[in-house]
């Protein structure tokens, strides 16, 4: 059973609430406005120089707007300090959260929001969002100790465990939630999960700098890595209409031109400009005219 890295990021949402501003669309409008586009779902290019790339953008005389941490502005997360990752995602990585599998449906997942402090969740995949959380839908109390003890050393399990059953015991969500007051060892967990596993998954970008570092043994799934990595977007302005090559440091990379509510453009007209873009900040070229482009006369 693979992790399904959309209920991840619903949950992290989810998780920070109101404090930190993410569009997973790729919509970064001022609030109120509104506006047509035409924008891919993404790709990405092995091994790319994003410093280069970026270098390039500017000089071509685009407008770079960056950092962001997935489309948001405020860094997220907590720095990665796990050496073979750092060495492999960079230096400015941040982890967003470590799950730990226990079955198809069941899981314990940390969550880490910034300078927050770290929370623990406890998800029943097989509740719906109207059914609530109880003390059943946990798993094992020593498959729980264990897993808390690698991530958190420092933290008391038992006192979490606890508390985690009292919530269930009383909530109307479909999933549990408590705070610990200690800091995650990121290093030992990754440690024991190459160890263990005999397969690792990490799919490509498209441009958010999300990427889910999946864990397995046999054909089973039984942890992972939340990672982010910085992205930023090029921009530049034709005929009134804002382009945007939203791109990350892993190499992932999706476009779209924003232009007036209700507006179209000729197919070959927003090609060109992309086209020309890639051209100038060393991106395949070529690869414009494969994309589907989905068109949307309203973002409301």
């Amino acid at each position: 059973m693979q992790n399904d890295p959309r209920r991840s990021r619903r949950r992290f949402l989810a998780a920070v609430g109101g404090g930190v501003t993410l569009g997973l669309a790729g919509c970064l409008g001022t609030p109120g406005a509104n506006f047509a586009s035409y924008s891919t779902v993404g790709d990405s290019v092995d091994e790319l120089d994003y410093e280069a790339t970026l270098d390039r953008a500017r000089s071509a005389g685009y407008r770079v707007e960056e950092p962001f941490f997935v489309n948001g502005r405020e860094r997220i997360g907590r720095p990665l300090e796990v050496p073979a990752l750092v060495e492999r995602f960079g230096e400015d990585a941040r982890v967003l959260h470590v799950v730990f599998r226990y079955s198809a449906t069941k899981l314990l997942e940390a969550v880490f929001t910034g300078a927050e402090a770290p929370r623990l969740t406890f998800v029943d995949d097989e509740l719906g969002f109207a059914q609530p959380f109880r003390p059943v839908n946990l798993p094992p109390e020593d498959w729980l100790r264990d897993r808390i003890s690698l991530l958190f050393p420092e933290a008391d399990p038992e006192a979490l465990i606890a508390d985690a059953e009292t919530e269930a015991s009383r909530t109307e969500d479909s999933l549990v939630s408590v705070g610990v007051d200690a800091e995650p060892d990121f290093a030992g967990t990754h440690a024991a999960f190459a160890e263990r596993a005999t397969a690792t998954t990490a799919p490509a970008t498209q441009g958010d700098g999300w990427i889910n570092l999946g864990f397995s043994e046999g054909d089973a799934e039984f942890g992972s890595f939340a990672i982010v990595v910085p992205s930023a977007e090029v921009v530049t302005r034709d005929a009134g209409h804002r382009y945007e090559i939203k791109l990350d440091s892993a190499g992932g990379f999706r476009l779209q031109v924003r232009l007036s509510a209700g507006e179209e453009l000729p197919e070959s007209e927003y090609r060109g400009v992309f086209r020309e873009m890639f051209e100038n900040v060393g991106l395949p070229a070529e690869r414009v005219d494969e994309y589907e482009f989905e068109y949307s006369p309203s973002i409301w």
